[in-house]
């Protein structure tokens, strides 16, 4: 015997009602379509929202693609710029590396810098133009930046060379040990004031009143300060590098042998002691072991000629 099921529809605005009756065969095809159909909505209803976010995911990358692209031109475009301007810093460094006598870099080592751009792996999220533009600003970046720290050990190798020179300038004869007073006798041959016969004068005198200090010339070291001989009171500075200079006929020295000295210290005042006729101070500078014309290592700009 066959298992039946009813159902009853009752209509009460028509005051009527309808039985239908299916077997359980019937019942269980048309619960398996009713089934099916509901499974197939639901997916065709998923696959039509992820559609949707889909487009909206495309759209969305599409729009936000098109910013980072015009981003990242902007950023090349600054980039170059910038390696334009570094132009002038190279041009600026060749100027200081030339006035200081040290051999230019050459265009080539600027240009690649120090060692070869780090290349990147391209992003798998983003386009290939946009690898490629990323490729460019990478690259521009690391030349870049070897270009700057190549800029910094020239400044290191310049600064080095400019302290060793402002060094050796201090430790030249350079100016006046007497200032604003006049260069009375030169350097040469000339009549000796006291025995009247030609002699040679391997310095120049500076006449100034008793006492007026006397000023060291350079930096150095005292070496001598003492009496010697016909140059009476003096004193001597080894400065190094070959230079020394004498003062002599002092009056009075204010330092000792052993002192260390700074160009422009008063190192003595000025007498008459000696082989003299009247006070002024008898200037020497030798170099390399021999006495050379003082008048071009002193600042002209602090000298009356007579």
């Amino acid at each position: 015997m066959k298992n039946y099921t009813s159902f009853l529809f009752i209509s009460r605005k028509r005051n009527t009602m309808h039985r239908i009756s299916l077997s359980a065969r019937l019942l269980k095809v048309l619960s398996i379509i009713g089934a099916s159909i509901l499974s197939i909505t639901i997916a065709l209803s998923v696959y039509n929202a992820r559609v949707l976010f889909a487009e909206y995911d495309i759209r969305t990358n599409a729009h936000d693609n098109a910013i980072l692209l015009e981003k990242l031109d902007s950023l090349r475009t600054a980039l170059h710029c910038f390696h334009s301007d570094f132009d002038e810093y190279i041009a600026q460094d060749n100027r200081q590396r030339t006035f200081w006598g040290i051999e230019c870099i050459h265009p080539d080592i600027w240009l690649m810098g120090i060692g070869g751009p780090d290349i990147k792996k391209p992003q798998s999220n983003l386009s290939r133009q946009a690898n490629a533009m990323l490729n460019d600003i990478y690259a521009s970046i690391d030349i870049l930046k070897n270009k700057s720290y190549l800029r910094k050990l020239s400044l290191r190798e310049l600064n080095d060379k400019i302290e060793n020179k402002i060094y050796l300038w201090a430790h030249v004869p350079s100016v006046h040990p007497v200032p604003g007073r006049p260069l009375g006798s030169g350097f040469g041959y000339r009549v000796d004031p006291i025995t009247k016969k030609i002699k040679m004068h391997w310095g120049v005198d500076i006449g100034a009143p008793r006492g007026a200090n006397i000023h060291v010339t350079a930096d150095g070291v005292v070496s001598s300060a003492s009496w010697h001989g016909g140059y009476g009171l003096t004193v001597e500075i080894n400065h190094g590098f070959g230079y020394k200079t004498r003062y002599g006929h002092c009056q009075r020295i204010l330092v000792k042998k052993g002192d260390v000295v700074k160009r422009g210290q008063v190192i003595a005042t000025v007498g008459n002691t000696g082989r003299s006729i009247a006070p002024h101070l008898h200037y020497e500078v030798h170099v390399s072991g021999v006495k050379v014309n003082p008048r071009p290592y002193i600042d002209v700009s602090d000298v009356v000629f007579n």
